[in-house]
């Protein structure tokens, strides 16, 4: 056990510490409330593998991500438990940092979460158990008797909501770091640790593909970044910040990083993690398959080499870059979903109403017009089902300016793939000023609308026909046989009486039957 603890100490909410028992899918239960997931059940879903010094096992990877490029510059860092945090804490530590996903409880997997509990008729109490776990892990920095030594810095895709909330100080969150790592985390570690008077907040730069250094920790997930950005220039999108897709070489830094997983992270499956797979090696919107097709090739090789039973996955694309090349898209897929295997991937649908598309993310339909998205995502849906995929696909509801033609237009598509496997969830955009009351008042505000509510409501019928048949998929991964089955019969049971909730609040009417009538119209009489 360590003593004198180390300089840099990173660790982040429980909730994405842990690796879920070994299917990382699971981790979106972390969004449920604290009537719903107590401390018994989250204990049990949540845990981490670590040490005898708190050291974990397994991180996430963009916090792995962060303690390789400490390393790289020198700086004694280590990643550990959030459980274990006095074990890795000592005299010696001058930085605790804290990365976090949805702290606060803002994101779109919280809300979305919201209305999936509240639609089914079942009470909602309580914060999200991520937003709990980051509290919970920020107090237990924030009680260390060597607290009067380190600085606790927050960073993480939710720094943001630190910020939004005003929570800084209440926390006692001392610094947050909102941006990539890679560029200006170093010199800012350096100037803190050496004394230097620093910013409280910090917006750090984007990253060049050669500042960026290979994880040491193994990711959970068996996570491996091949992509970092996208450039299709999405006005709500955190990835787009970060500029055009980069593209990272296999050798020397994919490959080492996948070795790593399998080796030391004992990894079944490894996630290729790109925004858009499909334009890996691209340099602008258009993709280049040779490319795609070389890496897949070379990754499959890879993971067949450590047993036949290795696999790999892709986790993001976009319908178009499937529509524009979907023999590229096929060859991905002999290799992926090889022997009738069906995996999940995700798709940022968005909306299907081109003024939306035209005001806040025209890239996304590119080399296509807004016009034709519609069509292109049925066509992109097929595609991807023809070669083993199940498509996750998100809307967001409710954009600045939503008018009811842009709902009706969203009703119209979730009508049109039937017969495709496509789990449709409706992702609701509401300012962070609604939410900072902690009881998403909004989301109930949003659902007093008649049509907005069918929305939410046929979409997530549709999402729970296909998640029926795909629990498995979910559980799959779970390491330990007797909670694999467990939960595979709790997810199904549940699954059933949700998906029987929704369709008996489901008016099934005609679209034009939902369309609120016109304001009537006063015709004078004076002459």
């Amino acid at each position: 056990m360590t003593t004198s603890g180390h300089v840099v100490v990173l660790t982040s909410e429980p909730a994405i510490a842990s690796d879920t028992m070994g299917s990382s899918l699971i981790g979106f239960l972390s969004a449920l409330p604290e009537n719903l997931l107590g401390d018994r059940l989250s204990s049990m879903m949540f845990g981490v593998e670590s040490d005898s010094d708190g050291i974990a096992r397994r991180a996430p990877y963009g916090l792995a991500k962060v303690e390789a490029k400490l390393r790289e510059s020198g700086i004694d860092a280590v990643i550990a438990s959030p459980y274990e945090l006095h074990r890795a804490i000592g005299p010696r530590t001058k930085v605790v940092g804290i990365y976090t996903m949805d702290g606060m409880g803002y994101s779109y997997g919280s809300g979305i979460t919201y209305w999936i509990v509240k639609l089914a008729g079942l009470p909602y109490a309580g914060l999200p158990y991520i937003a709990r776990s980051f509290r919970y892990v920020v107090g237990s920095a924030n009680v260390s008797p060597f607290r009067h030594n380190f600085r606790v810095v927050v960073g993480g895709p939710a720094a943001w909501q630190v910020l939004d909330s005003g929570m800084q100080d209440r926390l006692g969150i001392d610094i947050v770091f909102e941006g990539e790592f890679e560029r200006d985390g170093p010199p800012f570690f350096r100037a803190l640790l050496s004394g230097e008077s620093v910013p409280r907040v910090v917006h750090a730069r984007p990253a060049g593909v050669d500042e960026v250094a290979r994880i040491v920790t193994p990711s959970n997930g068996g996570i491996v970044e091949v992509t970092r950005g996208c450039g299709r220039g999405c006005a709500f999108c955190t990835p787009n910040l970060s500029g055009m897709i980069r593209s990272f070489p296999f050798e020397g830094h994919i490959e080492d990083e996948m070795r790593l997983n399998l080796e030391r992270g004992g990894a079944d499956n490894i996630t290729l993690h790109s925004e858009e797979y499909f334009r890996y090696g691209a340099s602008g919107i258009d993709p280049r398959p040779e490319k795609v097709i070389e890496l897949t090739r070379k990754a499959y090789r890879l993971v067949k080499s450590y047993g036949d039973d290795r696999t790999i996955s892709i986790d993001f694309t976009t319908a178009a870059v499937v529509a524009q090349e979907p023999g590229m898209v096929r060859r991905v897929g002999e290799y992926v979903n090889e022997g009738g295997r069906h995996t999940f991937i995700e798709m940022g649908i968005e909306t299907a109403s081109p003024s939306l598309l035209e005001r806040y993310m025209r890239g996304k339909a590119l080399p296509y017009r807004p016009i034709e998205y519609p069509d292109i995502v049925v066509e992109a849906i097929g595609t991807l089902n023809d070669n083993g995929w199940i498509v996750v696909g998100t809307m967001i509801l409710n954009f600045p300016g939503e008018t009811d033609e842009d709902v009706i237009a969203n009703l119209e598509l979730l009508d049109r793939p039937k017969d495709l496997r496509v789990v449709t969830f409706p992702l609701p955009l509401v300012p962070v000023a609604a939410f900072r009351n902690g009881n998403f008042a909004a989301l109930d505000d949003l659902m007093e609308d008649p049509l907005r509510r069918e929305f939410v409501l046929r979409a997530l019928l549709k999402a729970f026909d296909d998640l029926t048949e795909g629990v498995r998929m979910v559980t799959a991964g779970i390491r330990n046989p007797l909670r694999r089955v467990s939960l595979t019969a709790l997810g199904l049971l549940l699954l059933g009486i949700l998906r029987r909730r929704y369709a008996a609040r489901t008016t099934h009417l005609p679209i034009e039957q939902l369309s609120r009538p016109p304001p009537p119209r006063y015709v004078s009489t004076m002459h």
